[in-house]
């Protein structure tokens, strides 16, 4: 039950803010400025164009489907499908261990595990002498269809999605000799799976967004980027033809031999998280360092006769985006990814309007996306943030569809949880000592037969049954 403060106090109290007003009414102002501008609705040209690509498009600020529609997309990421992350991972290369070569345990007792960029879980796979070659081809092909099936298909449209952003790796693409050069795969083994999860998409009416997640000689340094030891794309030009090479090979594939599965490509999702200095990634993209490497990939896109919408993502700010027009681009998304880690500290419209602010001057007329984030267990933060991308016309897909958790609880970093329960002293699989039957086992139980659904389920499903469609006068300027 609420007090009342007694009349004294309140006077004083009243006085204090008065005179803290007047100290800080520029930043005052800034704030009431910040947060209509935070409230506003989007301002599109058109409820719908004239379409002839039969793909998705960028006019002005807005997409628009094949048909020429007005087109939100709402989706989730589909991490450690293609690309690992150990937090998320039910697999490992062995427990942390501390220098007398004891496991790690956490709060719980449970044993902890290290971070497992994609070239050393690869080292680990390829190196495990309980494998033969067969082996190891069979079982990326259980865990892959065990992580993300039909009945996740099924699943993430039920939830009232309409996209999934698939994150996945260069060597999924390329391969690499033994003097560093690199080459194209051949087309059957390079897009085979590519291929696969686009038909799952098209036969449940999702579109996708391809996410280079980890580039050819790294483009970030974080753990999800494959290789934690450098960030050298921005230094070696070898890597740069090889992933502009990449995106050509991308783009001719979908445009000339499988065309077909164009039209479910949302956008090509050129680099994730393009942080320009390895040895301080929080400083995030230098505009200088990073536009004319994506001016390679954009040319190499264009060089196929591709026009899919092509996104370019800046870290960690808006204030990191440049006019596409200035470089001539056409058809382009800008993205970021929003993860509010002081969020028991930092309110939510605090966080936007700061975010607002870096906006000023770098709001081109062009859609935005946020392509990743999480609202943590926060209920109310997953409605109001969410209803603000929706009326600032935001499309976004939050991280993460599934997760394994080394404990026997749900994570609100997924949409289903796989609970490995690590008590009585079980461990999560491991790639480089485990015998094939033991990683068959452990790759088949991520399916989510065996998961639970999380709270994320739940709070993203009751948002978008309960979202009214944006009314025409706050998308398109008009009345009914």
């Amino acid at each position: 039950m609420k007090t009342k403060k007694p009349a004294k106090k309140k006077i004083a109290a009243i006085l204090s803010i008065a005179f803290a007003s007047l100290l800080f009414l520029p930043l005052s102002f800034l704030g009431v400025v910040t947060l209509m501008a935070s409230n506003r609705s989007v301002q599109v040209e058109a409820k719908n164009i004239e379409n002839e690509t039969g793909l998705v498009q960028q006019r002005g600020r807005a997409l628009y489907d094949p048909n020429g529609d007005y087109l939100l997309l709402r989706g989730v990421n589909a991490g450690n499908l293609l690309v690992s992350e150990g937090w998320l991972s039910p697999f490992s290369i062995g427990e942390s261990l501390d220098e007398s070569g004891n496991a790690i345990l956490d709060h719980d007792g449970l044993p902890t595990y290290p971070e497992l960029p994609m070239e050393q879980a690869r080292e680990g796979f390829l190196k495990n002498p309980n494998l033969s070659d067969a082996q190891r081809k069979e079982l990326l092909r259980i865990y892959r269809s065990s992580w993300f099936g039909p009945t996740d298909f099924a699943l993430i449209k039920s939830m009232g999605l309409n996209m999934i952003r698939l994150p996945f790796y260069w060597r999924d693409i390329l391969s690499q000799s033994q003097d560093g050069t690199f080459f194209r795969k051949e087309e059957g083994e390079a897009f085979a799976y590519l291929d696969s999860f686009l038909e799952g998409c098209k036969d449940s009416g999702l579109y996708c967004i391809l996410d280079l997640h980890g580039a050819p000689g790294g483009q970030n340094g974080y753990e999800h980027s494959g290789d934690m030891t450098k960030a050298d794309l921005w230094k070696e030009e070898r890597y740069q033809k090889a992933t502009a090479d990449l995106w050509a090979y991308v783009a001719g594939h979908y445009t000339n031999s499988r065309p077909d599965l164009s039209p479910v490509i949302a956008s090509y999702d050129i680099l994730n998280e393009p942080c320009s200095d390895y040895s301080n990634p929080g400083e995030g993209s230098d505009p200088d360092v990073c536009y004319p490497v994506f001016d390679q990939i954009y040319q190499a896109i264009r060089g196929e006769g591709d026009e899919h919408v092509i996104t370019i993502e800046a870290m960690w700010s808006y204030d990191r985006f440049r006019d596409p027009a200035h470089y001539g681009w056409r058809n382009i998304m800008h993205e970021t990814h929003m993860y509010n880690w002081d969020h028991a500290k930092i309110p939510y419209w605090l966080y936007n309007d700061y975010h607002e602010l870096r906006n000023w001057g770098h709001d081109y007329a062009v859609p935005f996306y946020m392509g990743e984030f999480t609202f943590f267990e926060n209920e109310a933060a997953w409605k109001e943030q969410l209803a603000l991308y929706e009326r600032r016309g935001y499309s976004w897909s939050f991280w993460n569809y599934k997760a394994s958790v080394t404990g026997w609880w749900t994570t609100s970093w997924s949409v289903v949880t796989q609970k490995l329960d690590l008590r009585d002293g079980k461990r999560k699989a491991n790639l480089a000592t485990d015998t094939y039957e033991e990683l068959r086992q452990a790759f088949l139980a991520t399916s989510t037969e065996h998961c639970q659904k999380s709270n994320t389920y739940r709070f993203v499903s009751e948002f978008i049954q309960g979202a009214r469609e944006p009314k025409k006068a706050d998308l398109f300027g008009q009345s009914d």
